[in-house]
Formats: C-alpha cells, sequence, structure tokens
C-alpha cells in the first residue's frame, strides 16, 4: 500500500501471488477509483509498495519479495511512473532492481523508501529477531545487487498461547512485520504486525538502522486477522492500514490514536 503523491485522497494498494500484474487505486474513504496494469512485470509474489518523487515526478515501487520458504535465487522491485489518473489503463516499467539477501534467501512482505537517503529498506519476516536491509534506491549499474544487513528488530514480542487461540492460522507468527512506510518527510516510520500498529519517530540526523532498533513512540493493537498493508497519507500524519483478503476494510490510525474505519 502507498500514498499518491499527487492525488492527496488516493492510496495504490495491490494483490498477492498469483495475481495478475495490476495495481488498484483506493480513495482514502475506501472507495474503487480503478486499477492499472504494470506492463513488463509479472506478480511472483507482490507484498508491498511505495511512493517516492524523482526529479519532480512521482514514482511507485512494487516489491516482489515474498519468499515463504526461502528459496527464491533472486527478489525484484519494479519502479514505474505514478498514473496521472487512476483509470489510464497501463503503465510502463521505468526501471527494475534485482536484489539478493547478503546472508542468504529470506522472506519479506515489508518495505519502505527512505526518499532523503536515497535508499530503500526491508524488514524481514519470518527471522527472530527481524532483520533490516537496505538498498540504494538508485543504483549505478547493471546487475544483481546485494542488500545489506544494517539492524535487527527487537521491537517485536513472541507469540503468547493467548496469541495462537485467538488467531489459528497466524497467532503462532507472532508479532511478525507484514508492511511498512516512512512518511514523506522522513520524521517517522510505521510497521504493521498482526497484531499491532507500530509508529516510530525519528530525531533530526538519525538513521533508520537505530530508529527501528529502539522500541516504538506508540503501538497501537488492532482488530484484523491478517492486516498485510499500511501507508502514511500525503501529509505524513495518519496511518491507513488493511488485511489482505476480503473483507478488507480500510482503518485509520490519527496522531490522538483514535481508530476509525
Amino acid at each position: 500500500m502507498a500514498a499518491s503523491r499527487i492525488h492527496d485522497d488516493l492510496f495504490w494498494i495491490l494483490n498477492d501471488g498469483g495475481n495478475g500484474p495490476w495495481i488498484y487505486a483506493v480513495g482514502s474513504d475506501g472507495s474503487d477509483r480503478g486499477r492499472i496494469k504494470v506492463e513488463g512485470a509479472r506478480n511472483h509474489d507482490w507484498e508491498d509498495m511505495a511512493s517516492f518523487v524523482q526529479d519532480g515526478r512521482s514514482y511507485l515501487l512494487i516489491a516482489d519479495i515474498g519468499d515463504n520458504r526461502g528459496e527464491r535465487s533472486s527478489y525484484l522491485l519494479y519502479i514505474v511512473p505514478e498514473p496521472e489518473s487512476p483509470e489510464s489503463g497501463s503503465v510502463p516499467l521505468a526501471r527494475t532492481i534485482e536484489y539478493i539477501y547478503e546472508d542468504g534467501p529470506r522472506d519479506a512482505e515489508s518495505l519502505a523508501v527512505d526518499q532523503q537517503g536515497e535508499r530503500i529498506l526491508i524488514l524481514s519476516k519470518r527471522d527472530h529477531p527481524a532483520a533490516l536491509y537496505e538498498l540504494p534506491l538508485f543504483p549505478e549499474r547493471e546487475g544483481i545487487w546485494i542488500a545489506r544487513r544494517i539492524a535487527s528488530f527487537i521491537s517485536l514480542p513472541q507469540p503468547s498461547l493467548a496469541d495462537i487461540l485467538t488467531n489459528p492460522a497466524l497467532g503462532a507468527l507472532g508479532d511478525v512485520p507484514t508492511a511498512m512506510d516512512i512518511a514523506a518527510d522522513g520524521s517517522a516510520a510505521v510497521v504493521l504486525t498482526y497484531r499491532s500498529v507500530l509508529r516510530f519517530l525519528r530525531s533530526p540526523g538519525m538513521g533508520w538502522a537505530e530508529v527501528l532498533s529502539r522500541p516504538p513512540a506508540e503501538e497501537v493493537s488492532h482488530p484484523l486477522v491478517q492486516a498485510e498493508a499500511a501507508a502514511f497519507d500525503s501529509s505524513g500524519t495518519r496511518i491507513y492500514y488493511t488485511s489482505e483478503r476480503l473483507p478488507a476494510p480500510l482503518w485509520v490510525l490519527t496522531p490522538a490514536s483514535t481508530l476509525s474505519r
């Protein structure tokens, strides 16, 4: 899930692996605004999205990074210009980043763009603790890049018996990260798990490895069974999030920690 950098009330979302190479536009009220085909892309296991601006133009980054069995030989990041209209039909690839992890295959569902630092951040899902990796947003050469491990994400508790009994399908995974985003101004990050929304605040000069290695400034439980998408709005204040599979209500976390939908 990613906030539009063109339309203040628009978000882009995607389907998981096994579906076509489509991205979908939804309003901040959850309304259907249309869909776009990504030309030249394949949905092996799409898991997250991010938006950023380069030279005055808005782009979307589509993360084909899912790997439940930890067996993929490489992972793909598709970058496309954000469509001016959510009903424009299709969008071409601007570029593709192919990468591997320095310590072997990883399953991941959480990616964010640090626009100020020109980096891509990825959180692994099934490591305990989760690992934070980084890649350049603008690689200087062609070929396969290596995602470097820069921190351990230690803020997530292990599952309790109550978690497992409450959610038999996913409770055993505990608070694994399933989505991530960074506010456009770089002041905060959000990490979504199957149990909570975690907001991290960043002080000037602080790197993301340090920010995400500390406890969150705010943690709010949510009622979704399989929460797997989250994004800041264009202002960087409200956090929108939703779940995989239907029904998929769009929830909002306001700065005052009031949940609404």
